[in-house]
């Protein structure tokens, strides 16, 4: 029952452009065992990432979107794709892992320049759970 709830919260925080999911995966860093930590963050990770599939898909149709709050988002995601026409796996790698630029832009500006989704999707997971293993680890570093 506990991965379905990591699976929901990683699907919220991946809809949500907040910093929700760091402080989840910091607190999945207290968890008892390493066993539990990194299928925990496995899938939190792919629930967050299935919540960027959402901005991907509103990347790839961004013009027939009106919804002002969306709108607002998509226009800095094309900012950002017009800037970097050619916005690359390296590029997505880097913001996987750093958020910089914001990874919510990142996933609509991917949609936008036509990279396929298993790419962004594959891309995407092994970044976010790079980026989500070492913030768990912290908790560690500290002997928390």
């Amino acid at each position: 029952m506990a991965l379905w709830g990591a699976l929901v919260v990683g699907l919220l925080t991946g809809l949500a452009p907040v910093a929700a999911a760091e402080a989840t995966a910091l607190a999945v860093g207290a968890l008892p065992s390493w066993s539990m930590r990194a299928t925990t963050l496995g899938v939190f990770t792919l629930g967050h990432v299935a919540g960027k599939m959402l901005w991907f898909w509103l990347g790839t149709c961004e013009s027939r979107v009106t919804w002002p709050r969306l709108r607002r988002g998509l226009d800095r995601a094309r900012t950002v794709a017009s800037a970097h026409p050619t916005v690359g796996t390296g590029v997505m790698f880097t913001s996987a892992i750093a958020s910089l630029p914001p990874f919510q832009l990142m996933a609509s500006a991917a949609g936008m320049v036509g990279i396929a989704w298993s790419t962004f999707f594959v891309i995407a997971y092994v970044g976010r759970l790079i980026r989500f293993i070492a913030i768990a680890s912290v908790p560690d570093l500290f002997g928390l």
